[in-house]
């Protein structure tokens, strides 16, 4: 047992008398392996002990490349720095005292690490710390994250996700914030554009800025123009392509409703309300118990208000949802939505879902569920103006009910839903 311990990481290949040394490499060095995961190498010897020596050299350097990474050699340089710094002090400019007089290896204990060593020596003579070993970003998220720990989840997840989402970006596990240029934070604006709107953009940017603001707050870095701060989005605005949105393929809509049908109720209503109604995706998740209106077999939601005045409006529901919505009446309270997440969350279960297991096409989205019911309304021959009043488009038929329809106005745009519904099940289930 003992021999096989003192054997860790050393293989042998089939049929060749030749030690290979094989580790998985540490996730915050495998960009300075081109992104492996093993690190396999020969160590050209059939002796081992030899191979053992040559093995622990590798872990030595292996373990020096992660603590690199993990703070850029911070911590080893501030420690031999702390130490130099004292042994001055302690000097008093006495020239016979141990720090003009000792090697600074003797000073600090040790004698690793000597680019380091010398690094801090200098630093401590001159009173001028090198930009790579000031403080980090991600120092200075975890001090933000253990001074914020009040602010919602959301927040704190978002904050999390923004500064690795930019540490990958440039390609290192962190990075101190005097070393950000401004050139490195349009890089990764660029990027981004490319994958998600302006507004979130936005939003990522005003994180890393309250990230940078911080650290300056509690003097972990100098004053400096912030390289988070006044980028002008506008052109990106400009330039973005809005794209129409598309229908699923039936094997799409197919994969959604089952994964609809496997998850909670909430998530299920929520999937099965946008599909046979069209309704956005905020309004749906601002649905209460008091705006679902039920008249014998008759059922409709009372949409209040919305994104455009042709959003308030009565939304017929066709007989495939009754049983799914009267469920969540049944355990929603009072005021709270029937579909028991707000928009945003929704919005982000759905996205991460259809991303991952349906399709990464940007045309593609909950608000596709609106194409699909204006598509069905279309093909089963109703009138243009009933169909835009009911999915809340403008231009709809106004009703002599107002916004709230009921008795025989509410039968006739029943009947279109039921119309519709029997299109997406025709055509898409």
């Amino acid at each position: 047992m003992a021999e096989a311990s003192n054997n860790k990481y050393l293989k042998k290949r089939k049929n060749r008398d030749v030690w290979m040394f094989q580790i998985r490499i540490p996730k915050e060095v495998r960009h300075l392996y081109d992104g492996k995961d093993i690190y396999v190498k020969s160590l050209q010897t059939s002796c081992i002990k030899t191979a053992r020596l040559r093995r622990d050299s590798l872990l030595g350097q292996l373990a020096v490349q992660k603590e690199q990474a993990i703070d850029g050699g911070r911590s080893t340089f501030m420690s031999f720095y702390n130490s130099l710094e004292q042994a001055k002090r302690d000097a008093r400019g006495d020239k016979y005292e141990a720090y003009y007089q000792l090697e600074d290896s003797i000073l600090v204990g040790t004698e690793e690490h000597p680019e380091v060593r010398q690094e801090a020596a200098k630093a401590v003579k001159t009173g001028i710390i090198p930009v790579k070993y000031t403080y980090s970003m991600r120092e200075a998220l975890n001090d933000w994250l253990r001074k914020n720990k009040q602010r919602n989840q959301d927040t704190i997840v978002k904050m999390k996700s923004t500064a690795s989402r930019f540490l990958r970006h440039l390609n290192v596990h962190d990075m101190p914030l005097m070393g950000i240029e401004r050139k490195q934070v349009i890089s990764f604006i660029d990027e981004l554009i490319q994958e998600v709107a302006v507004s979130t953009v936005k939003g990522h940017l005003s994180r890393l800025k309250s990230i940078y603001e911080h650290a300056w707050r509690i003097a972990e870095i100098d004053k400096r123009e912030n390289p988070f701060d006044s980028h002008i989005l506008t052109h990106y605005e400009e330039d973005k392509i809005v794209e129409k949105k598309q229908l699923f393929s039936r094997e799409e809509i197919r994969e959604i409703i089952s994964w609809a049908d496997s998850e909670n109720e909430g998530i299920k209503a929520l999937v099965y309300l946008g599909l046979f109604t069209g309704c956005r995706i905020s309004e749906i998740c601002a649905v209460t118990k008091d705006d679902v209106y039920i008249e014998g077999e008759l059922m409709a939601l009372y949409i209040r208000k919305g994104k455009t005045t042709a959003a308030t409006r009565t939304v017929p529901l066709p007989k495939r949802v009754h049983d799914i919505v009267k469920r969540r009446l049944e355990v929603s309270e009072v005021g709270q939505s029937i579909i028991g997440m707000d928009g945003k969350q929704a919005s982000r279960v759905f996205s991460n879902f259809k991303s991952a297991k349906v399709t990464k096409d940007k045309s593609r989205t909950f608000h596709s569920f609106r194409v699909h019911m204006s598509t069905a309304y279309q093909r089963a021959g109703i009138d243009e103006s009933s169909a835009a009043f009911a999915v809340g488009h403008k231009g709809g038929k106004t009703m002599t009910y107002g916004y709230y329809a009921k008795g025989e106005e509410l039968k006739v745009l029943c009947q279109h839903a039921e119309q519709a519904a029997k299109i997406i099940k025709r055509d898409w289930l």
